[in-house]
């Protein structure tokens, strides 16, 4: 599932897409721009608060009503709405797991940064440890246990527990989740339902003012974050071997990353800002890569045309702007009767004789006269054109994705009615 914001700009469709401008080098052209569009089939496009939850509920229900193990984690880059989600499910799933009974559900919660663990559920946030039974499986000592009667008592406790998490300022978020949080709910007499907000990916922007110790935390996250991917990806395509012993994370999640009878979902968080863009399309590709999506991401790309490059004047001008141009400089219908359908590049071939035909009583003054006109303006225009032809190769360019855009300038030329 794919989860955009609802200032989102996409194209409705059943695959999720993406639109962007950028910059390329073409064989014997040189740099151009191009309107670059990506369609990533096997995800599910989400705007709404409404539709996150209605597919996450399936989830809720499976673990009420049938008893099974259901797992939804929660992907994509700092700042773009995974604990905003998180906290959406915090406040509507209580009502689901305690719909149509009166049973008990417990709550563990625990936070993962780096290699340590941190209880969030009981007071004082103390740390808890990891532990490797003789099974291989790695299990947490010591975590807080507490059991929930209603909704609001267990939306409390779910509320302390993300009030007690890790989080820092990046250069998008001031307050970044920078730990991978564990929310699982258990019903005494059923399934159980586990939330993973996990801690944003983040690339050169996101750490360009980190501190040293930052740096470090932000590559054990997208460490641990490439791990999961990768035990996801194997999951879904049902490969005999998940490499869940690479990360903490994935070894605290082996049961859910290797059983077959656990129900997995994954929220891709996406960001609609311009300077987000690669982050974005990095969460797209891993979204499509963990549906185990044989099919190639679809690609095209449409060429760019500044008007400040294409020539204008006269031999460019449509039938509607040759009109006006002939109305406005004194040539019009009753005195210059050019065929229907004549443009401008039709015109600029006629020399002054042949116009005469088409001017009043067969006048060659007025025939010269317009020949004339016409080539001024071709001249006007040419030298305007060479004149934002120097201004763009003059101008500043744009370094960056972010800048470029950002850098909207166009040079026109002026249409006839400018003249």
């Amino acid at each position: 599932m794919i989860r955009r914001p609802p200032r989102s700009t996409l194209s409705s469709s059943s695959a999720a897409s993406d639109v962007y401008k950028r910059q390329k080098v073409k064989s014997g052209t040189g740099m151009v721009k191009v309107l670059r569009s990506h369609a990533f089939t096997g995800v599910e496009r989400l705007d709404s608060d409404e539709d996150v939850y209605g597919r996450v509920r399936r989830l809720v229900r499976k673990a009420r009503d049938d008893k099974e193990a259901c797992t939804v984690f929660m992907y994509g880059m700092t700042g773009s709405g995974k604990t905003y989600t998180t906290d959406l499910i915090h406040r509507l799933a209580p009502s689901d797991l305690f719909e149509s009974c009166d049973d008990i559900v417990e709550l563990v919660s625990y936070e993962l940064i780096g290699n340590r663990c941190f209880d969030l559920l009981g007071s004082g946030k103390q740390e808890v440890f990891l532990r490797v039974g003789q099974d291989g499986t790695t299990h947490v000592r010591g975590v807080t246990e507490q059991t929930a009667n209603s909704p609001e008592q267990l939306h409390a406790l779910l509320v302390h527990c993300a009030e007690q998490r890790e989080t820092g300022t990046t250069g998008t978020n001031s307050t970044s989740s920078r730990s991978h949080a564990v929310y699982q709910m258990r019903v005494k007499h059923g399934g159980s339902f586990t939330v993973i907000d996990l801690a944003g990916n983040e690339g050169t922007i996101e750490t360009a003012y980190h501190s040293r110790a930052q740096m470090k935390e932000a590559a054990e996250i997208n460490s641990s974050l490439s791990t999961l991917r990768q035990c996801l990806h194997a999951r879904a395509a049902g490969k005999s071997h998940i490499p869940f012993r690479e990360s903490v994370l994935t070894r605290v999640l082996r049961d859910a990353l290797t059983s077959a009878e656990v129900r997995i979902a994954v929220v891709a968080c996406v960001s609609p800002a311009c300077s987000h863009l690669e982050r974005t399309l990095a969460t797209l590709r891993s979204a499509v890569e963990l549906s185990a999506e044989c099919t190639q991401i679809s690609i095209h790309e449409e060429q760019l045309r500044e008007e400040g490059i294409r020539r204008g004047g006269p031999t460019k001008w449509s039938v509607e702007e040759l009109e006006c141009w002939l109305t406005e400089n004194g040539f019009g219908q009753t005195v210059v009767q050019m065929p229907r359908g004549t443009t401008g590049s039709q015109i600029m071939k006629l020399t002054a004789a042949r116009l005469m035909k088409f001017c009043h009583n067969g006048d060659s003054d007025l025939a010269k006269d317009l020949f004339q006109r016409l080539r001024h303006a071709s001249k006007q225009a040419a030298e305007l054109d060479k004149k934002l032809r120097r201004e763009l190769k003059n101008s500043d360019k744009p370094s960056t994705s972010a800048g470029f855009s950002r850098s909207c300038l166009l040079y026109t030329s002026p249409s006839p009615r400018d003249s």
